[in-house]
């Protein structure tokens, strides 16, 4: 999948993001524009389901929205924990609100799946400090901000583990890991990767 812009022109592009975003939309009501605010969203898989869905690798998916006043965007955290790697995968990168969340630059839908004219528009990171991409991805967030859509592609850059330092690779995912239900939980059950994951250029 060929994102649409680099990640240093999405720093470029994001510049004026907080103006942008200041408008009333359902990203701004879950997370204000405040430094450090934060929504956790999340999914448990159990032994029943992973039974009933036998191709799906994917066990757990930790999400965390967080507003970075010195990065002046809301950054994306994910956690991917799936039963045949031996470390979670992790996704950073930045979100924005859009009227266009999954429409490329020839306006065509990235995803097929995704319906919804509206949503978070987000940009994996490729490398840290590079204009390597990562990948584009839609959300579908609720308008009351208490549960999400996660869309992803398969070869969204990530990282296996936490160190950043590596090149991220390309997540692999099965066409049964690649659409996720998540549901609020408390701010507190993100913190780690809050923590660890560095969450700008």
């Amino acid at each position: 999948m060929i994102a649409r812009v680099a990640v240093t022109a999405i720093a470029v592009v994001f510049a004026a993001y907080p103006l942008a975003a200041a408008e009333n939309n359902p990203l701004t009501r879950a997370v204000p524009l405040v430094d450090g605010r934060s929504a956790c969203v999340s999914r448990n898989y159990d032994a029943a389901h992973l039974r009933g869905h036998p191709r799906q690798m994917t066990q757990a998916v930790l999400l965390s929205l967080r507003f970075e006043a010195d990065a002046g965007y809301h950054v994306v955290r994910i956690m991917l924990r799936e039963k045949n790697r031996g470390a979670p995968l992790h996704v950073v990168g930045i979100c924005h609100w859009s009227d266009k969340a999954n429409l490329d630059v020839d306006n065509k839908p990235l995803i097929a799946a995704f319906k919804p004219t509206s949503g978070l528009d987000c940009h994996a990171y490729g490398a840290l400090g590079t204009d390597e991409e990562g990948g584009d991805f839609p959300v579908d967030l609720a308008a009351d901000g208490k549960s999400l859509t996660l869309y992803l592609f398969d070869q969204i850059a990530a990282w296996l583990g936490t160190n950043q330092k590596k090149k991220p690779i390309g997540a692999n995912l099965g066409k049964d890991d690649l659409i996720f239900r998540l549901d609020r939980v408390d701010a507190g059950a993100c913190r780690d990767i809050e923590r660890i994951l560095r969450g700008k250029q």
